[in-house]
This record gives structure tokens, C-alpha cells and sequence, in this order.
């Protein structure tokens, strides 16, 4: 049984890298750096952390979601008019969107944030389950 886990484990690490060569060599990663605000992804041991640097920002400006294997970061940018999106009658933070699609599901992993400015950093772990949200509160 644990070797069995550990082949899953090593099988996550390659494709992971092999998402990330893909990510940032595809020509849409720059220009959303560009346009929106940056994103960079790492990985260590035992996490794997998106990084987004949110230059005049408060963590009340951002929003993180959480689906399945996509990481969505939001963030109201009230000197920039975007048009607001809606939801179901609600007006939702449409503002400056990046999706991070994930090779596989990250949804039941513990995933942190926490925003010191301009840094956002998300925090997702590798190996510690975490409960089911499609909400992450920023620290």
C-alpha cells in the first residue's frame, strides 16, 4: 500500500512539473502577467505555492476560490471600471480574474493564503487533506 502511494506521489511531481513548463512558456501566461498582475508557482517538498504579487492592494480587495483543480484569484481594482459580472441577481468582484488550473484535483488538499503586500502567497499541501471549501480566507 505505501509503495503504491508513493508511486502516486512521484507520478504528481512529474506532471506537475510538466504543467509548469507548459504554463509559463504558453504566450497567455505573459500578457495576463502583463495586463492583470503576476503570478508565479513553486514547489517545495511538501507544498506547492502560487504566488501573485498584488502591488495597491488590501486583502479585502482579493478573493480566492477554489474548484475542483482551478485556483481563481480575484481582485477589485476600483480605479479600473471593470463591468461587473452576475450571479443568480448578485453583482460578484468581476474586476481582474486569473485562473490557475491545476493537472489534477487539489480540492481535498489543506490550502493556506496569506497576503503581507504586494505578496499573495497560496499555500496548497501536498500530503495534509484538507476540508472541502470553495472559499479560502486569506491570512
Amino acid at each position: 500500500m505505501q509503495d503504491k502511494l508513493h508511486d502516486v506521489q512521484i507520478n504528481e511531481v512529474k506532471v506537475f512539473d510538466d504543467w509548469v513548463k507548459k504554463f509559463f512558456l504558453n504566450p497567455e501566461t505573459s500578457l495576463l502577467d502583463q495586463q492583470l498582475f503576476t503570478i508565479d508557482i513553486y514547489e517545495s517538498n511538501d507544498e506547492y505555492m502560487v504566488e501573485a504579487i498584488l502591488e495597491n492592494h488590501a486583502a479585502k480587495d482579493i478573493k480566492i476560490l477554489l474548484r475542483d483543480n482551478e485556483i481563481s484569484i480575484l481582485v477589485d481594482q476600483p480605479h479600473k471600471p471593470f463591468p461587473k459580472l452576475f450571479h443568480k441577481d448578485k453583482a460578484v468582484i468581476p474586476a481582474a480574474q486569473r485562473k490557475i488550473s491545476f493537472p489534477f484535483s487539489i480540492c481535498s488538499r489543506r490550502i493556506t493564503a496569506e497576503f503581507t503586500q504586494p505578496l499573495l502567497v497560496i499555500r496548497i499541501h501536498k500530503y495534509t487533506p484538507g476540508r472541502a471549501t470553495e472559499d479560502i480566507r486569506i491570512e
